[in-house]
């Protein structure tokens, strides 16, 4: 494929797209037959809204494809943290089918969001399907596992707080990874302190 595209993807070069677009229109179409990265990858991990609105108007249905690592764009801008990207590829079609797409690992664009502790992408991605606060990556961990795990004090408190208001506690709570452990046991074996003190915290004093 044109490297003229792939630069211009990561640097928002409308320009450059408009030219290329006019050289060969089906351009895009050929990444539709591809498992390799599309231009909405790169302009998701560059950040770049104006670039990733347009390539979505032409040829939406590149958000769902994966790259060599399976991730889709929404990946990416989950875990890079562009809240207008994210916001970009969720107008794609219904919410739940991109936030429920997994990658080679078996996570989902929430669990990358979380690992990362994107705090409005954790926000909205649960506003725009609540239903992946359950999903399991290929460890069976949930999001809230992921956040503990990697010590995310801030997405801990949201996800707690998420779980608490959709009613969600008892099933949540008691899931259990690939090693048997459920979010308690996984705050009290870990070494991820803040983490721990606040689920603690949450468990007395906020009923759950």
């Amino acid at each position: 494929m044109d490297h003229r595209l792939f630069d211009a993807a990561r640097s928002g070069d409308m320009t450059t797209l408009q030219l290329l677009l006019q050289e060969d229109p089906l351009l895009l179409e050929r990444f539709s037959m591809s498992s390799l990265e599309n231009p909405l990858h790169v302009s998701a991990f560059s950040g770049q809204v104006v670039f990733t609105e347009e390539i979505l108007r032409r040829k939406q249905d590149l958000a769902l494809e994966p790259n060599q690592q399976g991730f889709t764009p929404l990946h990416i801008a989950s875990a890079s943290g562009t809240i207008e990207v994210v916001r970009a590829l969720l107008r794609v079609g219904p919410n739940h089918v991109l936030c429920r797409l997994k990658d080679k690992d078996g996570s989902i664009p929430l669990h990358c969001a979380v690992q990362r502790g994107r705090i409005e992408v954790v926000k909205e991605l649960v506003s725009s399907f609540p239903e992946s606060l359950k999903e399991v990556n290929a460890s069976f961990e949930t999001p809230l596992h992921v956040a503990v795990k990697n010590n995310q004090v801030e997405a801990t408190k949201l996800l707690l707080e998420e779980i608490k208001k959709r009613d969600m506690s008892p099933e949540i709570l008691n899931m259990e990874n690939r090693e048997g452990n459920t979010i308690l046991h996984l705050a009290t074996l870990g070494k991820q302190l803040q983490a721990s003190f606040f689920f603690f915290f949450t468990l007395i004093y906020i009923p759950l």
